[in-house]
């Protein structure tokens, strides 16, 4: 859910949202499932306010960590894959990289 897309294939940037995991969830599902493309990438601050780990970030203090496992288990159940995409982070940000979506195969979901 980037301010302006990366590419055709980013998401785009919801209403702010308060730091509601719930709400970060679905405002997540909703970009998804309206973006309609087999790829989409959301920055990584949207996606670690959906999936926060309980662990502290040790390099920010503006967003959480990104629970990956929970955010795996999210993900596959609507459809997707998910990885970072280290090359789509901004200069100075390699620990916190976009997190890339890759729609599954219908046969997986």
């Amino acid at each position: 859910m980037a301010s302006h897309p990366l590419q055709d294939h980013a998401l785009p940037t919801t209403a702010r949202l308060p730091r509601d995991a719930t709400a970060w969830q679905s405002a997540l599902d909703q970009a998804l499932t309206a973006h309609g493309g087999p790829n989409a990438l959301a920055l990584y601050p949207h996606v670690a306010f959906a999936f926060p780990s309980t662990s502290p970030n040790p390099y920010t203090r503006e967003y959480p960590l990104l629970d990956y496992r929970e955010l795996k288990e999210w993900a596959i159940s609507r459809g997707w894959r998910v990885r970072p995409a280290p090359e789509r982070a901004p200069e100075g940000e390699k620990y916190s990289p976009p997190v890339r979506f890759t729609r599954l195969p219908n046969r997986y979901h």
